[in-house]
């Protein structure tokens, strides 16, 4: 059994240090230019593969060159990318990420194949192999029947997990509200959570979502940690003290870790200590590439 992982399928043009942009006609030096595998579905995977979980990723991405990157960079994490999509009239998903000299980030989105994904692109032969079914950036799936895919997974006995993303459409609680009584785990962050809740404390955030139908709601609050809402209560988690380099995947690899725990069958506690210690490493480098293993993960949230 595994862990499916569906959703954004993402190339990632990161550039830093970038504080400002130059002026018209002129150019400024940067430290890093690379182009990597991204998007919430990819980035959880990548983690849970590395942490020694058994991950497969589907999605929808181009026959071009971003997409090429895409599927290297994750098999050499160890995913199994035959979920994966790839259709010559589509392009693959792109965003160029500006990270400044603190590690925070602001996006350039380009729409692609995350936006004509469906869920007949989803085999129910998959799902039939999974543990947990996880869709991660689904505000941007526009085209995706997400209610459809998580009634399949739960029939065919899967736990469902969601990752909420920023919506550039502004559809927010009219797309998200439908789907979580259908949802196991409901991930999102302060920003995203309040736009959909129109609260703005993440314990009021997890309480309106979690009256909807998730069995577990967590709050991811960047810097000053996370908040577990379950109908037992709230507890907030502090993140660990790094240096910081680029938080672009902190939040998946936070939902990596977390899944990997509860894939696992740990109690929740458990899942947001792994989940927290992996979120934390993440930021010490480019994309998920601090993360290596589980043991060097543990180690640090045993700290």
């Amino acid at each position: 059994m595994s862990i499916l992982c569906v959703g954004q399928l993402v190339a990632d043009i990161v550039v830093r240090s970038v504080d400002r942009l130059p002026a018209a006609g002129r150019a400024d030096l940067v430290d890093q230019i690379e182009i990597i595998a991204g998007g919430c579905a990819a980035n959880t995977a990548s983690v849970l593969a590395k942490l020694g979980a058994p991950t497969t990723v589907g999605g929808l991405i181009g026959m071009d060159r971003f997409g090429d990157t895409i599927v290297a960079d994750l098999n050499e994490c160890g995913v199994d990318t035959s979920g994966i999509r790839r259709n010559a009239q589509t392009r693959t998903t792109a965003v160029v990420v500006l990270v400044d000299n603190a590690g925070e980030r602001s996006f350039l989105y380009r729409e692609g194949g995350n936006e004509a994904f469906t869920s007949d692109m989803v085999d129910d032969s998959a799902l039939a192999l999974a543990t947990i079914m996880h869709i991660g950036g689904v505000m941007k799936l526009t085209s995706l029947d997400t209610l459809d895919l998580l009634s399949r997974a739960r029939r065919a006995g899967c736990s469902t997990s969601l990752d909420t993303d920023w919506d550039v459409h502004g559809s927010w609680s009219t797309r998200l509200a439908p789907l979580l009584p259908f949802v196991d785990y409901l991930m999102t962050n302060e920003e995203e959570g309040a736009m959909v809740t129109g609260q703005s404390e993440p314990e009021c955030i997890g309480q309106a979502l979690l009256k909807s139908g998730p069995k577990v709601v967590v709050v991811k609050c960047g810097a000053t940690g996370s908040v577990l809402i379950t109908r037992d209560g709230a507890q907030r988690y502090a993140t660990h003290p790094v240096a910081v380099q680029d938080t672009t995947c902190a939040g998946d690899s936070f939902a990596g870790g977390f899944l990997m725990g509860c894939y696992e069958g740990w109690d929740l506690d458990r899942c947001m200590r792994l989940a927290s210690a992996a979120g934390a490493l993440c930021t010490t480098d480019i994309s998920h590439r601090a993360i290596h293993n589980r043991h060097q993960v543990e180690k640090l949230y045993e700290l």
